[in-house]
């Protein structure tokens, strides 16, 4: 069995309506991965491999980063979303709310319509620097 996305995303808005610091992380951490994955597949499907050394998530906002303004969009909110995930993931001395939950599910789930336009303009062969 294999799980995608959607998946991603709707374990992530049940974990951050729960009732606990740890369900909202949990479900700040998914939602992040949702948006991770989704950008991977574009990338995977329409963007050269980045052959440098550093982190896969790093390496995966390079990608986009050497794609134009678009991708360099795509890029920086992948970043944004990471800064988040890392607080709920790495962080558990800080506080985490459950509106910092709700807000990154919210922002993942804008993501991925703007990872699938990129796509389709990356694969129509309209530039993304546009």
């Amino acid at each position: 069995m294999s799980i995608g996305v959607a998946d991603l995303i709707g374990l992530a808005q049940r974990l951050s309506a729960g009732d606990s610091e740890c369900e909202w992380r949990s479900g700040a951490s998914r939602a992040y991965y949702a948006a991770y994955h989704k950008a991977l597949l574009v990338a995977d499907k329409c963007l050269p491999r980045n052959p440098f050394l550093a982190g896969e998530h790093q390496r995966l906002a390079d990608r986009y980063i050497a794609e134009g303004k678009k991708g360099k969009a795509l890029a920086y909110v992948l970043i944004d979303l990471k800064k988040v995930r890392t607080l709920a993931d790495y962080h558990l001395t800080e506080s985490f709310r459950q509106h910092d939950a709700t807000d990154l599910v919210a922002n993942c789930i804008a993501f991925l319509p703007r990872a699938d336009e990129f796509a389709t303009r990356q694969t129509n062969g309209t530039s993304a620097a546009v």
